[in-house]
């Protein structure tokens, strides 16, 4: 099961993904980034176990609320290991922007390849390393449920922004055709800031 809960921080709303083995309840909860609370509350409402806090990528619309969420709950929060520098310094996370600078960390980083399993094995993701937007953004996939968690790599209709630190245009394209497009054409992408897409839809921006 996955759901999706749009959040605001500051001037951008984000979107925040549950992905819940629909029997164990076990799951991964993707960039916790505004409404700690309205996060939390869900959690208890539907019972669901957290194993995993997963960050896309450290920008702060995508991290916000992270230091909140993993106090209440104890769960623990992976990015990249790129991502250090992002959930660390202002500047690359963007919070300077704002005028509300987060300083946090991570309990563990990931690998490209890697992959990321719920405690009761039911659900597991692969990590698929893809710079352009930022050099930490990771997509995460699910070959055995066709879908995919893409951050701020590709929307609908549209990709990542890649002024910001780190960003690379021409990376951004390489990284989209040669990781994101090679996905199976049914594969349903579920990005940061847009509806659902999927691999099959976004193919012809980029032929």
């Amino acid at each position: 099961m996955i759901k999706r809960l749009v959040l605001r921080e500051g001037p951008v709303d984000v979107c925040s993904y549950f992905y819940i083995d629909d029997v164990s309840s076990h799951g991964f909860l993707f960039d916790p980034g505004a409404q700690a609370q309205r996060i939390i509350s869900l959690i208890g409402k539907e019972g669901y176990r957290i194993d995993k806090i997963i960050i896309t990528h450290g920008h702060f619309d995508h991290i916000g609320a992270l230091d909140e969420v993993r106090e209440k709950t104890g769960v623990p929060a992976y990015i990249h290991e790129n991502g250090k520098k992002f959930l660390s310094d202002p500047h690359y996370n963007l919070s300077e922007r704002i005028g509300r600078p987060i300083r946090t960390q991570a309990d563990g980083y990931f690998r490209d390849g890697e992959v990321l399993n719920t405690a009761d094995g039911g659900l597991s993701l692969r990590v698929i390393h893809t710079p352009g937007h930022t050099d930490d953004s990771c997509v995460f996939y699910s070959e055995k449920e066709g879908v995919a968690f893409t951050g701020d790599t590709i929307f609908k209709g549209t990709f990542g922004n890649y002024r910001f630190p780190t960003g690379d245009y021409g990376l951004l394209m390489k990284t989209i055709r040669e990781k994101v497009l090679t996905l199976p054409e049914k594969t349903v992408l579920y990005s940061g800031h847009t509806e659902e897409t999927t691999v099959e839809d976004e193919a012809w921006m980029y032929l």
